[in-house]
This record gives C-alpha cells, sequence and structure tokens, in this order.
C-alpha cells in the first residue's frame, strides 16, 4: 500500500497544526505551504516538507504543490474582522482560493478539502444546515463575503473537473490555538473584557474539525458542504466557563448589544491612527452579538464527526495554554 500524499496550505495555523499532526500520525507524506513555518519548524512532524510562501503567488502556489498529489487540504486564509483589512483579506481568501484550485487541477490533484466557515452561510433566522441559502454575497463583514466568494471559486474549479469537497467549522477551540478565542482566556484572566457578549454561537473542537477532514477526504461527496458545530452556547456560557477554568467571578449577565457595538465603533477609529486591528471592532461586536449557530447530522451522518461538550474543549485549550506558558 503506497503512502498517501497532501498538499496542506495554512498549515502553521491553529487548525492546520491539529491537521498536520495528524496525517504524520496516520503515516502521510505532507508537503506544507505557508507564508510563515516557524510553529511547525518547533513541533517537527515526520514525513513534512515545509515550503514558505505566499498563497495570493499563483506560480509559487503551483510550482509547491507536487503532481499527482492524493489530497490537498486549503486551509490557508486570513480571518480578520476589521476594515482595515479587507484588502489584504480578499486577496488572501478569494484570490489565494483561486490559485490553489488553479494548481490542483493544473497537477492533477486527487481531492481538494477546502476549509470555509459557518460565516459563509450569512447569519440566518435558524441554525443553518447544508441547504440554507446563503446570505454572504453582499454582507457588510468582509469575512463572511470572502469566504462564500471562496466556495464559488471551488465550485468553478468542480466545473472544470475538480473533486473537491467544502468544510464549513463553527468557532473552533482547543490546543495550538495562538491567536482566535483563546484570546478570551487572557482578557478574562486580566479582567479587561468589558462583558460577556450577548450573541450565541456553535462550537467544535479543533482534534475533531481536523479529523473530519480527512474523513471528508475519504468519504465527503464532491461539491457538498459538511458543518461543523455540535456545541451550542450563549457566550455568556462560553465566558462563564473560561471564567470558572481561571477562578474568577462569572459574568452575571451579558453586556447590551448597543454598549458592545458602540465599543466598537470607537475602538475602529483608534485603529485607523494605530494601523492594527483592536481586540472590538464593528465586525467582532456584531459577531457575538448575534445568533449564529449549526447542525452538524450531515457530517456525523457521513464524516462521522464528533461532537465535543464545549466545557470538555475549552479545558483542552486552557490545558495546552499552561504547558505553553500562555497563562
Amino acid at each position: 500500500m503506497s503512502t498517501k500524499k497532501a498538499f496542506v496550505t495554512g498549515g502553521n495555523g491553529f487548525l492546520g497544526l491539529n491537521l498536520v499532526s495528524l496525517l504524520s500520525a496516520g503515516g502521510w507524506h505532507t508537503t506544507v505551504y505557508d507564508l510563515s513555518l516557524d510553529r511547525l519548524e518547533e513541533m517537527g512532524p515526520e514525513n513534512t516538507t515545509l515550503i514558505r510562501g505566499d498563497i495570493t503567488d499563483s506560480n509559487a502556489v503551483e510550482r509547491s504543490m507536487p503532481e499527482g498529489v492524493d489530497a490537498v487540504f486549503h486551509l490557508a486564509g486570513d480571518t480578520s474582522h476589521w476594515k482595515g483589512g479587507d484588502d489584504r483579506q480578499t486577496r488572501i481568501n478569494i484570490g489565494g482560493t483561486r490559485n490553489v484550485v488553479h494548481a490542483a487541477l493544473k497537477n492533477g490533484a486527487g481531492r481538494l478539502v477546502y476549509t470555509s466557515s459557518i460565516s459563509a452561510f450569512g447569519f440566518q433566522p435558524e441554525p443553518i444546515t447544508e441547504e440554507t441559502i446563503s446570505s454572504a454575497n453582499d454582507h457588510w463583514i468582509n469575512y463572511f463575503r470572502t469566504k462564500r466568494g471562496a466556495e464559488i471559486e471551488v465550485h468553478r474549479g468542480i466545473e472544470s473537473g475538480l473533486d473537491a469537497v467544502i468544510v464549513n467549522p463553527s468557532n473552533i477551540i482547543g490546543p495550538h490555538d495562538y491567536g482566535g478565542w483563546s484570546r478570551m482566556f487572557g482578557l478574562i484572566g486580566e479582567e479587561k473584557l468589558p462583558g460577556a457578549p450577548p450573541g450565541s454561537g456553535s462550537f467544535c473542537h479543533v482534534r475533531e474539525a481536523a479529523r473530519a477532514h480527512i474523513a471528508a477526504y475519504e468519504l465527503g461527496k464532491t461539491g457538498h458542504n459538511y458543518l461543523l458545530g455540535g456545541a451550542d452556547a450563549t457566550w455568556l456560557e462560553f465566558t462563564n466557563v473560561i471564567a470558572a477554568l481561571l477562578g474568577k467571578k462569572p459574568f452575571r449577565r451579558p453586556i447590551p448589544a448597543a454598549v458592545l457595538k458602540t465599543i466598537g465603533r470607537v475602538s475602529y477609529w483608534g485603529s485607523i491612527f494605530t494601523g492594527k486591528e483592536s481586540d472590538v471592532t464593528p465586525e467582532k461586536a456584531t459577531l457575538v452579538s448575534s445568533n449564529l449557530t449549526c447542525r452538524s447530522d450531515k457530517a456525523i451522518r457521513e464524516l462521522g464527526y464528533t461532537p465535543v461538550p464545549l466545557v470538555d474543549m475549552l479545558a483542552d485549550c486552557h490545558r495546552w495554554m499552561i504547558e505553553n506558558g500562555m497563562l
């Protein structure tokens, strides 16, 4: 039985580190393409080739992808929720996906698994399913627009003969999170969070999300989406689980959405002068003031996806942060 080969973009990121570890443990030979490789270099996964490169460089993507690779896992993306980063985000999320699709077609890749997001469906009045009609095309939040636009690029590739599957994680929690929701531990621990957000969301464990990507390669249906959620909670519940892990007092009630959005607007004007994304932006304030949840029935049924309780995934993240001196 020959060794399977994978090409992974964004392998140095949160989900990527977990996926590359699973591929290495599973005996795959993996080529990772990312702008930064420092964390993977430190981790040193076996049977892994590291290539430093920009996803917006179409020629470099094509040259770096091995011919006839079994699987392309396209994880690279810009998750910014800040208007100041919109142009860069569009180049990465849409243009970068277009580059990967073209390279996969030209180099004869076996299957592309694209990491999209629940955000590609936009805000919806009911929990999102794979049959939900997306409202993200014209959404004012650029991240929503670009994740939907990237899915369209994947479908264009399918029309040209590419075998591709789309995975849509919800909010990802767990080890190797250097800049996502793990930041809430610092804000709550240092008592810098102004209050618990008023919305709700779906959450998935990064380990199970990574496993679902491999299952999407093995079992997913061409052209299909697979939503990864499983744990639904209010942001008040989310912040209070973290507070309990840190030995902090729980938040009694959510901060009003109007107050949170005002903080976001003020922070945005400050970010214009600093040139850096703030902890609270209008986009982030809207996201955590809304109810954005999904169903995972299809992924459970077809991919063997396993949801994890919110308490367990946050405890795993907390443990990892302590082990790495982040708390």
